[in-house]
Formats: C-alpha cells, sequence, structure tokens
C-alpha cells in the first residue's frame, strides 16, 4: 500500500491519492496486537502517507487554472487532522506538531475558514517557538498575515511585506524559498 500511494504522489489524481493513503492508514489502525516496537514504526508509516497525501492536495503550493475542489479539501483536511493525531500519540515532537497544525490550517485557510485558520497558525506559532525555530515562527506568522488580509481580519500584527522583509534579513537558509511560498498562497487565496 505504501508504493501505491508514493505511486500516485505527483500522478495528477488526488482523489485517488487520497483514497489510497486513508485506506493504508486504515489497514496499518488495523492491526492493534503488532509488537509495540513494529505498531510504533507501523504509525510513523501511516502518519507520514496521511501527512504526504494531504500536503500534495494543498492548492496553495502553485497557481493552478484548476478549481478548487471543496470536497476534495475537506477530505485532505480530514488525512492532515488524521496525520496530526498520530504525531501527538507517537510524541514526535514540537516541530512535528507545529507543522502538523500547520497544515491543518493551510487547509482552512484554503476553504475560507478564516478564524479555524488564525487559531491553528497562532497554535503552531507557540510550537515551533517551542522547537527553538525563528524562521518557521516568522513563515507561520506570514499564514497569520494572509488570513487577516484575504478574511478582512483587523491588523493584530505585521502585513505580509513585513513578515517577508524580516524572513529576508534573518538569513534562513530556506529564506527565499518560504517568501515565495507565502507570496504564492496570497495569489492562490486572494483570487
Amino acid at each position: 500500500m505504501e508504493a501505491r500511494v508514493k505511486a500516485l504522489r505527483g500522478a495528477g489524481d488526488d482523489a485517488a491519492l487520497l483514497a489510497a493513503a486513508r485506506d493504508a492508514a486504515d489497514e496499518i489502525e488495523r492491526h492493534p496486537d503488532a509488537p509495540d516496537s513494529d505498531r510504533t514504526e507501523a504509525l510513523k508509516v501511516a502518519q507520514r502517507l496521511t501527512f504526504n497525501a494531504a500536503a500534495d492536495c494543498w492548492p496553495g503550493w502553485s497557481v493552478s487554472d484548476r478549481p478548487i475542489d471543496p470536497d476534495r479539501l475537506l477530505t485532505a483536511r480530514e488525512l492532515a487532522e488524521r496525520s496530526l493525531r498520530l504525531v501527538e500519540r507517537l510524541e514526535l515532537g514540537p516541530m512535528r506538531v507545529a507543522t502538523g497544525i500547520w497544515l491543518v490550517g493551510a487547509f482552512d485557510l484554503a476553504l475560507g475558514r478564516y478564524d479555524e485558520a488564525s487559531r491553528l497558525f497562532g497554535d503552531a506559532r507557540g510550537q515551533y517557538g517551542a522547537a527553538n525555530a525563528p524562521g518557521l515562527v516568522l513563515l507561520v506568522d506570514g499564514y497569520a498575515a494572509i488570513v487577516r488580509q484575504i478574511g478582512n481580519r483587523p491588523a493584530s500584527g505585521d502585513d505580509l511585506d513585513q513578515i517577508c522583509a524580516r524572513i529576508a534579513a534573518g538569513g534562513f537558509k530556506d529564506g527565499d524559498e518560504w517568501i515565495a511560498q507565502l507570496r504564492t498562497a496570497l495569489e492562490v487565496f486572494a483570487r
């Protein structure tokens, strides 16, 4: 099943990818009687498959002419939540928790659920702070700024341009990619 999910990544059939990841995770979780070390490794595989499948289906990575399908977003969001629950259950640490929370919030952003997205981005910010990841704190601040901008929320922090300038000034290894990611997400969801 893992090979099927991997084969579907990037193939362009989001529905098949999401179904395959869900089915693989279901199969893994149906075997609670496995020895602890095997069970832990299997759950880590389920977490990775659900996260990657959901992330692959998030429309904020690139501008596309393809319309955004709310049902597909909801299915992908459910997988992202499942992945997050596994991260928490496996106690994989604040960095992984933060990234899982961010992905669920990113789907809320895509679905126009701005209050939920804002809350989740705030939670992710706290976890990235606990993981001592200042660049990722700024990245998630950028997503919160996008929510404020497109959701017509009151300004309660820096705007996206200010955050991008702080990322650029921070000398972060992935800073240029983060800025591009934020600008792309704004373009996708401001339409």
